[in-house]
């Protein structure tokens, strides 16, 4: 079985690091090969660390646009010929599916991680309506006259979110994301302060400025002021926004925004909660990795975390935005020991019930010999 996954970088999100783990399991298994192909570099990500596991990767190194890119791809598909060619995230499988019309090589596999059309996107004052609708647009209609396509969702909610937009019928299947023991557990002590824990890049999407609003108004309303907030994640549109709040409201001994790092496992398990306000999201990895630490969750009260908690009571909930909710629910944790034990034990529970990476991804392998199957 020759495999090629098809992306737009290896960078440091959700979606790639999946897939760079899958890969790995990939390149060890008899009788299969697996390529990436990356339409552009990441300083910040995973490239060296797939270099260091031998997995090879091709990269696009021109200068020019869509059309470049397509060019690009055809030539990589007419030369590998391979079995599978599998897409993941908006630019690759645009591209794809334009390469698609001319090229009937291969099955094709597209990876639904998000929910982008998700009007929670309209409370973010930096996106263009027009450019949201237009690229909707273009999402629909590529996916509808591009025949045989196979879709792989990483939620039910996923699922949903595209099916009557692609017109998706029979040609699906579900599987969650998986992650990896936590190696920590049971290995390090954690701080004797109460330290929330937040993994995210820093856009609107995530929501951090509203565990800020809630930590002032945690001080402001209930003087609780030795709760540390620790915010993992590379930087984006929301880090200036984040930084100048703390900056404004004197909170720089409280919150440390640490940037992308290389030992999210070992900060999650010295960490006593984590806290995750995202406005939409299409499973929320960073939410799985806190399960295999161990931890009790405060989270949106959005479908999507809803099934990936899998329990009315397996979280404390709170809606997207609602700051003071949010702080009521920290404010829960910090003072009750015996909840975040309850709700840690969910935690590990559900990780070990759903999200397994050595389960996930012989469902991925499987999904592949089934697609090969009905040739």
């Amino acid at each position: 079985m020759k495999i090629i996954i098809f992306i737009n970088s290896l960078g440091a999100g959700g979606a790639e690091r999946s897939m760079v783990e899958f890969a790995k399991f990939l390149n060890n298994e008899k009788d299969v090969s697996v390529k990436f192909i990356c339409l552009k570099h990441k300083k910040i990500g995973l490239e060296e660390e797939v270099e260091a596991s031998g997995l090879e990767t091709i990269y696009f190194e021109g200068e020019g646009g869509f059309i470049s890119k397509f060019l690009f791809l055809n030539r990589i598909i007419n030369k590998e010929n391979p079995d599978i060619i599998h897409s993941v995230l908006a630019e690759a499988n645009f591209v794809l599916r334009f390469s698609r019309l001319f090229l009937r090589k291969a099955k094709i596999v597209q990876s639904l991680v998000s929910t982008p059309y998700s009007l929670e996107r309209k409370k973010d004052n930096k996106l263009s309506w027009k450019k949201f609708l237009l690229v909707k647009s273009l999402d629909k209609w590529t996916a509808r006259i591009t025949p045989d396509i196979f879709y792989h969702a990483i939620t039910k909610e996923v699922y949903q979110h595209y099916k009557h937009l692609f017109n998706i019928k029979d040609n699906f299947k579900i599987i969650y994301r998986g992650r990896y023991e936590n190696m920590h557990i049971g290995l390090i002590s954690k701080k004797d302060i109460f330290v929330l824990i937040n993994v995210g890049r820093q856009e609107f999407a995530k929501g951090q400025i509203d565990i800020l609003k809630a930590l002032l108004y945690l001080r402001e309303e209930h003087n609780v002021k030795n709760i540390k907030l620790e915010i993992l994640g590379r930087p984006g549109q929301s880090s200036i926004k984040l930084n100048n709040f703390i900056l404004e409201n004197k909170m720089s001994d409280q919150v440390k925004i640490e940037g992308f790092v290389s030992d999210v496992d070992r900060r999650l398990v010295n960490s006593q909660a984590f806290i995750f306000p995202s406005y939409y999201e299409g499973l929320g990895g960073a939410l799985i990795e806190a399960f295999a630490a161990k931890l009790p969750c405060v989270c949106s009260d959005i479908p999507v975390l809803r099934e990936v908690v899998g329990k009315e009571d397996g979280a404390l909930f709170s809606p997207p935005g609602d700051y003071k909710e949010l702080a009521e629910n920290i404010l829960k944790l910090y003072r009750d020991e015996e909840l975040r034990n309850k709700l840690s034990t969910h935690s590990y529970s559900r990780f070990q019930e759903a999200f397994r990476m050595e389960t996930i991804n012989k469902e991925m392998l499987n999904m592949y010999k089934e697609i090969l199957g009905s040739k």
